[in-house]
């Protein structure tokens, strides 16, 4: 039947609506509020700022160019997130019918939507969803290319080289899909046609990597990254379980490494290996924390390889609904719980009620100041994203500002920091929240 290629366009389509739900607000956490502030620079500053940051600069140009030709917001920024996903799964339904089947690519445009962690990050104003898709597209193209699909080796290429100019993990990831294709264009004894496609790659790549090199050196350590112990390498692995639910976290995680198992006995090896290449990324990366004794790891950098782990999922799921109804069902039911968990908690992380933060920063101007006390910059930063306007001042320097002036408290409030707060007096304002954050606000009047 003629109609069934177009089944996978209609679960993308559904999928996409998921995403889209999510990214009608103006809540931002602090690495949204960093990226969004330097996108909403002008061209010039806009590079500086990315070519100091550790970052590749795919996002930070791509963004900047989309935010001027669609405005810039936040419901914008985080549409421009979703943009990949709905790519990754039109790529799914486009070619995985031809190299496994219609229902690989609903099941893998479901997990795209479905598994922990992928709404968060496909509506955060971030890079992650675009590593996500061009280290899958990769995943994708790569088992295109095996199966000789004709005129799919220059999107091999292309993904693989802007999947690099993303995130350093994406690059990561797509290493270990080429790393599989070398084994089998060996095993062809075709090594020279990997080898030019290889070759193609490094090339377009060396300017990403010079200027990688240069802002490693620039980079000493992840201000947020965990210690590299044995029990924060078992937490990354777990990572992409994680539901809140430990039972129903279990279940996920006892489910994958079952169909790992199955795909092995099965021989059906591709679909084996692109399961692993997360753990591998995540061990590779401790192994190399440990011999430098250094942090520069967080578990959302596997958010890449994690998009191929449930490609290898989604290939091994193929055969075993072809083979039993029972655990057809079961795959359907777990995969549903743990979409309606992750969308209900991502629903409420992003439309927290922040009005009461709105209507404070609508009545401040540019010539309002203020002095913030917190442990790290985070309403610092995203001030600078909702308020740029304002300028954070020294306990000893506030009086200087001409405007209003306020005090924040970010965490309980410290009666040490506020005694610093000389000739003037406190006036309470509220307790103001967005986002993840909630901290306390004073008018200071002399």
């Amino acid at each position: 039947m003629k109609q069934k290629k177009y089944i996978p366009y209609i679960f993308a389509i559904i999928c996409t609506l998921v995403y889209l739900s999510l990214v009608f607000n103006n809540n931002v956490w602090l690495d949204e509020a960093f990226s969004a502030s330097i996108i909403r620079c002008d061209f010039g500053e806009m590079i500086s700022r990315t070519f100091a940051d550790t970052l590749p600069p795919f996002y930070n140009f791509s963004a900047w160019l989309f935010t001027h030709i669609f405005g810039f917001s936040t419901v914008t920024l985080k549409i421009f997130s979703v943009i990949p996903m709905l790519l990754l799964m039109l790529v799914s339904a486009r070619f995985l019918p031809e190299v496994s089947s219609v229902q690989t690519a609903c099941i893998y445009i479901v997990l795209m939507t479905a598994m922990p962690h992928l709404l968060e990050h496909g509506v955060e104003i971030r890079m992650y969803s675009w590593a996500v898709f061009f280290a899958s597209a990769t995943a994708v193209f790569a088992v295109c290319v095996i199966k000789e699909l004709p005129h799919t080796k220059p999107w091999l290429i292309l993904v693989t080289v802007l999947g690099a100019y993303t995130h350093q993990y994406a690059l990561i990831a797509e290493a270990f899909v080429w790393l599989m294709l070398l084994v089998i264009f060996l095993w062809k004894k075709n090594v020279t046609g990997w080898l030019k496609m290889a070759l193609i790659c490094i090339v377009l790549y060396i300017p990403c990597a010079i200027l990688t090199v240069r802002q490693m050196k620039a980079a000493t350590t992840y201000f947020s990254a965990s210690p590299a112990t044995f029990d924060s390498l078992m937490a990354s692995i777990r990572y992409p379980f994680v539901t809140n639910i430990t039972v129903l976290s279990a279940i996920l995680m006892i489910s994958t490494v079952s169909l790992f198992v199955y795909a092995c006995i099965r021989k059906e090896f591709i679909s084996a290996y692109y399961i692993s290449i997360y753990v591998l990324a995540a061990i590779l990366s401790f192994c190399l924390m440990w011999i430098t004794d250094s942090t520069f790891f967080t578990s959302r950098y596997l958010m890449p390889s994690i998009g191929i782990l449930w490609l290898g999922l989604a290939l091994a799921l193929d055969e075993v609904f072809s083979e039993s109804r029972i655990l057809k069902a079961a795959a359907v039911l777990i995969v549903s719980a743990v979409l309606i968990l992750v969308y209900i908690r991502q629903f409420q992380a992003e439309y927290v009620d922040m009005s009461a933060f709105e209507d404070f920063i609508s009545t401040t101007g540019a010539d309002d100041g203020y002095v913030i006390y917190e442990d790290f910059p985070e309403i610092e930063i995203c001030l600078g994203y909702y308020a740029p306007w304002l300028k954070k001042y020294e306990p000893e320097d506030i009086s200087s500002a001409r405007g209003s002036k306020y005090l924040f408290i970010n965490g309980d409030s410290d009666t040490d920091n506020t005694k610093k707060i000389k000739n003037f007096d406190l006036r309470y304002i509220e307790n103001l929240s967005f986002d993840r954050y909630t901290f306390k606000a004073y008018e200071l009047t002399e």
